[in-house]
């Protein structure tokens, strides 16, 4: 039996501050084994910031994640931002049903990092709504989004 591990991309924000940010964006699928393989893989990438889409959840706690990382989840758990670095503070801006986001300073403006879920079987329109409303709120400030949307084409 072979167990497909999570293909890994990860994105740079580039910042005005001395320091480039590390974002690593993946689906976890809900899977354990996935998410076992998430801390060494932020670790050997030296993520400053992991945008998650479906972790493996037990007793309501991302299971793999060391307790000193700051965990922001969205109300259904579907989506997270995590961040392991001291050095980064975040304050959470919005937390809806599949969506969650966090701002961070990043040099001499923040940055909301926003980490959004939409099923396969959802409205997507919907979970587009949330990441609208959440956009809205913040006029002329950097945003980075990492989102699973599942889109499907209508044709």
């Amino acid at each position: 039996m072979s167990i497909a591990t999570p293909s890994v991309s990860f994105n740079k924000v580039s910042s005005t501050c001395l320091k480039t940010l590390k974002v690593l964006q993946i689906n976890l699928g809900r899977a354990k084994a996935a998410n076992n393989t998430l801390h060494p893989t932020s670790v050997k990438l030296q993520s400053d910031l992991l945008l998650l889409q479906e972790p493996y959840i037990y007793n309501s706690q991302i299971k793999g994640i060391p307790q000193s990382w700051s965990i922001f989840n969205s109300i259904s758990n579907k989506a997270a931002v995590i961040i392991p670095s001291r050095q980064l503070h975040a304050a959470l801006i919005s937390c809806k049903q599949n969506t969650v986001a966090v701002k961070i300073q990043t040099g001499q403006q923040p940055t909301t990092f926003i980490s959004a879920y939409s099923s396969p079987y959802s409205n997507i329109q919907e979970k587009l709504l949330e990441i609208q409303e959440i956009i809205s709120s913040l006029p002329r400030e950097k945003i980075f989004i990492g989102a699973y949307l599942n889109g499907q084409n209508t044709l």
